[in-house]
């Protein structure tokens, strides 16, 4: 289990977490998607015609789970439990936030602008927000010890995650 501290870090970096919605009778809507984190909610931005605010909508205060993880070795991940509720986007800033934090600046502002000039505007955009009520979490770098870190240091340069 991660501390509170290392927990905010983590959710902190540039990760893609996991999103999972109950559905009656049919598996979890469970998407990958980009978030922000303020150090007490979650938001993600969506269209409102996308499933995920469809099911919202529908269900009201959704129960949902968030899974945020590392990508290399040793691993470590994080499952948020809580509610999702739906809401109007009105924080005009968060895209470009979200988008920077996962392409960079020049990068992130040309995904908003050729969003926006396809139609994708902040007007057609919802939030999600997703209040943590529990939070399940595991960190495998101590178990690998100073060999296994340093051993997954070194094959990390070697092996970096492929794009």
């Amino acid at each position: 289990m991660m501390d509170a501290a290392t927990l905010d870090r983590f959710f902190r970096d540039r990760r893609i977490a996991v999103l999972a919605i109950p559905r009656d009778g049919k598996p979890p809507l469970t998407t990958p998607i980009w978030y922000d984190y303020d150090g007490s909610v979650f938001r993600v931005q969506v269209e409102a015609t996308s499933a995920k605010a469809k099911r919202i909508v529908k269900v009201g205060a959704a129960p949902v789970s968030l899974t945020i993880q590392s990508e290399v070795p040793p691993y470590r991940y994080a499952v948020v439990y809580g509610t999702a509720t739906l809401g109007p986007s009105h924080d005009p800033g968060l895209r470009t936030r979200v988008a920077r934090r996962y392409f960079g600046r020049f990068a992130g502002d040309q995904y908003v602008r050729q969003e926006t000039a396809e139609g994708r505007g902040e007007a057609a955009l919802r939030i999600i927000t997703i209040t943590p009520e529990r939070v399940a979490s595991h960190d495998f770098r101590p178990e690998a010890g100073w060999f296994g870190r340093l051993f997954f240091a070194i094959w990390r340069r070697f092996n970096p995650v492929p794009g």
